[in-house]
């Protein structure tokens, strides 16, 4: 009876996983087109290695570390200005807020990144489908969404 139960739940997390990549594969070609023309790429991944992405994805589960957005973009301001990351559950609710400050200049092709710990945090309990919004002051620059999926 064990077994049983274990091959079901085995077969039934590997046919969530694949519908979960069926419906993002097709979401992430519909946000394309919203970018911003500021933005040169953004990458959701595991880990940062030499200002690169490193395993991107956007399946988690609730033991990985972190989910790491990675941006790379060209910005002229003659101000300081504000990179700005929003973190937005499965229910729909602002999970967490980060900024980064920048000096006023010319950034061409610079590339930054802003991370949610998962493992041993309360994220690891909200399994579905998130988004991360990424800003730069109050212009939008990019949404990804990306499954939070609890361990077996």
């Amino acid at each position: 009876m064990l077994k049983k139960k274990s091959i079901f739940r085995i077969k039934l997390w590997l046919l969530s996983a694949l519908l979960l990549m069926i419906f993002s594969a097709a979401g992430m070609a519909q946000e394309a087109a919203k970018d911003s023309e500021y933005l040169q790429k953004i990458a959701l991944c595991k880990d940062i290695v030499e200002k690169n992405p490193l395993q991107e994805t956007n399946f988690f589960i609730s033991q990985d570390e972190k989910v790491v957005s990675w941006v790379r973009f060209s910005y002229d301001s003659p101000e300081n200005f504000v990179l700005r990351w929003e973190w937005i559950t499965p229910q729909g609710k602002l999970y967490h807020r980060g900024e980064v400050e920048m000096e006023a200049g010319s950034y061409n092709n610079y590339r930054t990144w802003y991370w949610i710990k998962i493992r041993d945090r309360y994220a690891s309990k909200l399994p579905g489908e998130w988004k991360v919004r990424v800003y730069i002051n109050d212009i939008f620059l990019a949404e990804r969404n990306f499954f939070i999926t609890r361990s077996f």
